[in-house]
C-alpha cells in the first residue's frame, strides 16, 4: 500500500469560504485513508492545481494515484475534465494511473447530510413575524423534524445543472429519495444551468403555492458565487413577499459524514484495507 497515494480533487471556487470548507473536510479525509499519502488539489478556480498536487505525492513516494472526485453527480468533470488532468499529471511525474472513485450521488450519507441542512434552517424555530407591519404570526416548525408530514412548507431544491441526462436524472432521483426523509407540502426541483426548470421558474412555482414557509435549497457541496446569487434571489423575493417567510439552507458544507463517505471510497479501491485508520 506504501507505493498508492489518495488525490482528492475539488471542482474549485474562487470563494475563500468554499475554498477553506474543502480544506477542512480533506484534513479530515487525510487523517481517515492512513496510512496512505494524501493530497488535495482543484480542477480549477484555486490553489494547489491537480498537477501540483500529484508532484506532492510523488515527492512522498507515490508510485500510483488513487483518485477521489468532491462532486455530487457524474458528468463532464468526473468522466473527462478531472480523469485527463489526472493522467496528464502522472505522465509528467512518471507515476501510474490508478482507480477512480464515482461521484457521491444518492449515497445514504449525503442524503441524511442534506436532510440535516433543511432541518437547521426551519426547525425548532416556534414562529416567525410574518411582517414588521402586522401583528399576526406564522408557526413554523414548533418542534424538530421526526419525519412526519409539514403541510406548511414549501421546498424547492436547486442543482447546479449539467448537459449530461444521466447527470440531470441522478439529481431528479436525488430529490426524490430525499423528500421522502422531510415530507412537505409542495417540493421541486430547478437547475442553474444547462436543463429546466430554471432557478426563476421553481421559485416562481415555489411561491405560487399556498405554503406560508417557503424553503429553497441549493443541493451545492460548498460555499461559492452560484450560493450567493441564490441568496440574493431569496432575499429579493422576500421583500417583495412579505406575507410569507422566505429561507434558504445551508451548503452540504463541512461535516464527517462527507469526509467518511469520501475516505471509504478511497479505501474500498486501496489495497490492504484493514490496515487503515478509523
Amino acid at each position: 500500500m506504501a507505493d498508492y497515494g489518495v488525490l482528492l480533487v475539488g471542482h474549485g471556487t474562487r470563494r475563500t469560504a468554499g475554498q477553506q470548507q474543502l480544506r477542512q473536510v480533506f484534513a479530515e479525509f487525510g487523517k481517515r485513508v492512513e496510512p496512505c499519502p494524501s493530497a488535495l488539489g482543484f480542477l480549477e478556480l484555486a490553489e494547489p492545481d491537480i498537477a501540483t498536487a500529484v508532484r506532492q505525492l510523488a515527492d512522498r513516494g507515490v508510485r500510483t494515484v488513487v483518485t477521489v472526485p468532491v462532486l455530487l453527480f457524474s458528468a463532464g468533470h468526473a468522466q473527462r475534465d478531472i480523469p485527463e488532468a489526472v493522467r496528464d499529471a502522472c505522465l509528467a511525474t512518471g507515476l501510474a494511473v490508478g482507480p477512480q472513485t464515482p461521484a457521491l450521488e444518492s449515497s445514504s450519507a449525503i442524503l441524511q447530510l442534506s436532510a440535516t441542512r433543511f432541518r437547521q434552517a426551519i426547525c425548532r424555530r416556534t414562529r416567525d413575524l410574518v411582517s414588521a407591519d402586522r401583528k399576526d404570526e406564522v408557526v413554523v416548525c414548533s418542534q424538530e423534524c421526526t419525519g412526519d408530514f409539514c403541510p406548511q412548507v414549501g421546498l424547492a431544491m436547486i442543482g447546479r445543472g449539467s448537459r449530461s441526462a444521466q447527470a440531470t436524472q441522478d439529481m431528479l432521483q436525488f430529490a426524490a429519495s430525499r423528500m421522502k426523509l422531510t415530507p412537505v407540502a409542495w417540493n421541486g426541483v430547478g437547475f442553474i444551468h444547462a436543463q429546466s426548470p430554471s432557478v426563476p421558474e421553481v421559485l416562481d412555482q415555489l411561491q405560487a403555492s399556498e405554503c406560508p414557509l417557503l424553503v429553497v435549497q441549493p443541493h451545492l457541496l460548498f460555499e461559492g458565487e452560484l450560493v450567493d446569487e441564490l441568496r440574493g434571489e431569496v432575499a429579493r423575493r422576500q421583500a417583495q413577499d412579505a406575507s410569507r417567510t422566505w429561507r434558504i439552507t445551508g451548503t452540504l458544507g463541512v461535516d464527517e459524514r462527507l469526509s467518511e463517505t469520501l475516505a471509504q471510497m478511497a479505501r474500498s479501491v486501496l489495497p490492504n484495507q484493514a490496515s487503515f485508520a478509523r
